[in-house]
């Protein structure tokens, strides 16, 4: 079996699409690509329009072929000889049922139900869906296999980068730091440079780490520097630590210095980074991370949170939407929330049609406190949540573990991914791995 994928962006465009409209949708298809080579034959096409001579060609000599279309549905290619599934992320409870701007595109029932089957990452997603179109629609619910990349992260050494001092370098970057501005004393009256060039920070102690886009109004991040700075204000020993993903470095950091500083004076510690991190640098950052944070009124599935809890990093979060998944009492301290009415978020007339997540802004900072004193007082209940972030992640996005729900789901839809004994030794193999077994 040959499977074409295709995102909203390519390997050429994507620096400069960082934080806009559907970005992530790259980063999900890359996630995917090792499960689906385990399933068959993968090709990645820039132009879906020229699928259909493809697949002309490959059906002459016996192949089976179906495109994935790794974006919203609005933007997957119609009307094609090629089959072609959307993959697409939603964190909102309804389905986009009207058309606007002359585009019947917009009305995703319309376009799903043109389409064989489709796939999300979240049951929650597959809920509204089975909504909209009836419970018979084939969808399943796959999130990103991304577990097997950070489980070997995963060990004690949270203790140690709590007692020690441990640095973060980008080759070209931007870093606000409350310590370094004076936050700690005063409200500045100058704002610091945003030029991107060398620099480095250097962390220790408790670290809270969030990634997210600062343009997004759908992250809620006012929110989450706010109530770490109400929950540790006299505590110099606690770090907001805000890895930025925008384009427009200027822009980013802005958003972000204008909330740092008009929350003023405060002694704990608040850093942003704007730049690109490496895989090495990234790895670093997590693995010396102490938590992980989400304040977000819905998540499609939040690839940055499910790293850290890969990597056995407990999380500060909600647990609506996508995170409903994989967020529990063992391995996050859970933010209440509730809904209230939004618009679909690529709807111009905005429209009140859907539903999204409120926080609880008193739950968010107690979170923070109380995580605090689990460090500090109560050591073995943070290591007994960072086991439980890692299994439950492992059962959540592991490769074995979408490999096998992907290939039960295509055959059930008449497809034919793989030969058998070649993806039973794969999930053989990855089962003697997480024995601890070689071989």
């Amino acid at each position: 079996m040959i499977f074409l994928l295709h995102a909203t962006e390519s390997d050429r465009s994507i620096a400069g699409r960082m934080g806009l409209a559907d970005y992530s949708y790259y980063f999900v298809m890359k996630r995917f690509v090792p499960v689906l080579e385990h399933l068959g034959e993968v090709r990645m096409i820039d132009d879906p329009a020229a699928a259909d001579a493809l697949v002309a060609e490959l059906q002459r000599r016996g192949k089976e072929v179906v495109l994935l279309s790794f974006s919203p549905p609005q933007r997957v290619p119609q009307d094609l000889r090629c089959p072609t599934l959307p993959v697409f992320a939603w964190e909102y409870s309804t389905l986009p049922s009207e058309s606007w701007a002359g585009d019947a595109r917009h009305n995703w029932t319309a376009v799903l139900r043109s389409l064989p089957a489709a796939i999300t990452h979240s049951e929650f997603a597959v809920r509204a869906v089975h909504e909209a179109l009836g419970a018979n629609y084939p969808i399943v619910s796959l999130p990103a296999p991304l577990w097997d990349d950070y489980e070997t992260l995963c060990n004690e050494a949270w203790l140690k980068a709590y007692q020690r001092t441990w640095r973060l370098d980008l080759p070209r970057g931007v870093i606000l730091d409350s310590q370094a501005l004076g936050l700690d004393a005063a409200v500045p009256d100058t704002t610091p440079s945003f030029h991107a060039g060398p620099c480095s920070v250097s962390l220790g102690g408790l670290v809270y780490t969030a990634v997210f886009n600062p343009n997004d109004g759908r992250k809620n991040w006012h929110d989450l520097i706010s109530a770490f700075c109400f929950a540790f204000r006299d505590d110099p020993d606690a770090t907001l630590l805000m890895k930025l993903v925008y384009h427009d470095a200027a822009h980013a950091c802005q958003l972000v210095w204008t909330e740092m500083r008009k929350l003023a004076p405060y002694r704990c510690r608040v850093v942003a980074v704007h730049g690109f991190l490496a895989d090495g640098t990234y790895r670093h950052l997590v693995a010396h991370s102490t938590y992980v944070v989400n304040s977000a009124h819905g998540e499609g599935q939040c690839l940055p949170l499910m790293e850290f809890m890969s990597a056995g990093k407990p999380a500060i979060a909600p647990d609506h939407t996508a995170m409903a998944d994989y967020l529990t009492p063992d391995n996050a301290f859970i933010i209440r929330s509730g809904e209230e009415w939004t618009h679909w978020p690529h709807d111009p007339r905005m429209v009140l049609r859907t539903m999204r997540y409120r926080l609880d802004w008193e739950s968010l900072r107690d979170a923070y406190r109380e995580s605090g004193r689990i460090v500090r007082e109560e050591p073995q209940r943070y290591a007994a949540m960072s086991h439980a972030a890692h299994e439950t992640l492992r059962q959540h996005c592991s490769q074995a573990s979408i490999t096998t729900r992907l290939g039960e789901f295509l055959r059930a839809r008449g497809y034919h991914p793989a030969r058998w004994p070649r993806l039973r030794h794969f999930l053989q193999r990855s089962r003697r791995r997480l024995s601890g077994k070689k071989g």
